[in-house]
């Protein structure tokens, strides 16, 4: 939940946010870095599409006839399955798990309740604390994901005697911009801090630049959803602080930036 501390005002500090969310899901929070005072630059560094269509993904509701649990990693994970799947003929018996906050919510606008949420951190570790997912040998499970997701969730879940199936609902790809694209966008004003959601957004985001604007990059301040994501940032060459957000959820990143902001002055 978000704690609301008191607000700082962006404008007194002339402060530019760069975020990298992709372009479908950055919306709030650009509005709510605005609405704080924050002028904003949305330079998505990471583009989603649908998976190829194929017969598994066509037969998607009859499969999860035989299923007794289906996780879905991202708010991705959700819209993308549900372009094949119809919640209405869902069987009863099946729990459907989230990884956070986003993707709870992307469920119910399908009309569809999650019965299985992370303990405690947004994470797949956290996802694997909660306790619907402890005795579970025997039990089939598919994961929805995007494409060369990451396995620790199902590695972990076929060691506790699960029988894992991945669907790869959704894939990422590197945005293709016009040479000079992020120059037009921060002329003039170059960002005070960047947000990142994802290493592989960081990593995309230093191959769309160039050098002088990666250079320029690596010297302020980047906010990070995760401890995992400052290693990625390490190896690029990042010398400036780093946030790590409470949450990857909207309100978490926004929170984690204002009270990083208020302990600067």
């Amino acid at each position: 939940m978000s704690k609301h501390p008191a607000p700082v005002d962006a404008r007194e500090q002339h402060k530019t946010c760069l975020v990298t969310r992709p372009a479908h899901q950055s919306a709030q929070l650009s509005e709510m870095l605005q609405t704080a005072g924050y002028s904003v630059i949305n330079f998505p560094t990471i583009e989603i599409q649908a998976a190829p269509k194929n017969t598994q993904l066509e037969a998607l509701t009859d499969h999860l006839q035989s299923i007794d649990i289906a996780l879905f990693v991202s708010r991705n994970a959700v819209d993308y399955a549900f372009q094949y799947l119809d919640a209405k003929a869902l069987p009863q018996r099946l729990l459907l798990g989230v990884i956070g906050k986003g993707t709870w919510q992307a469920l119910q606008r399908h009309s569809v309740a999650s019965a299985i949420i992370p303990a405690d951190s947004y994470n797949s570790e956290g996802l694997l604390a909660s306790a619907a997912l402890q005795q579970i040998k025997g039990r089939q499970i598919v994961i929805f994901r995007g494409q060369e997701g990451r396995n620790l969730l199902g590695d972990t879940l076929v060691e506790r005697g699960a029988r894992v199936e991945y669907i790869e609902v959704y894939q990422r790809a590197l945005p293709d911009y016009a040479d000079g694209y992020f120059a037009e966008l921060s002329a003039g004003v170059f960002p005070d801090l960047a947000i990142f959601t994802s290493a592989e957004g960081l990593i995309n985001c230093f191959q769309l630049l160039n050098e002088a604007e990666a250079q320029s990059l690596r010297q302020i301040p980047w906010l990070l959803i995760s401890e995992r994501m400052r290693e990625t940032a390490r190896h690029l060459g990042h010398n400036a602080a780093i946030i790590i957000a409470n949450s990857a959820s909207d309100e978490g990143i926004f929170d984690s930036l204002q009270e990083w902001q208020q302990s600067q002055n």
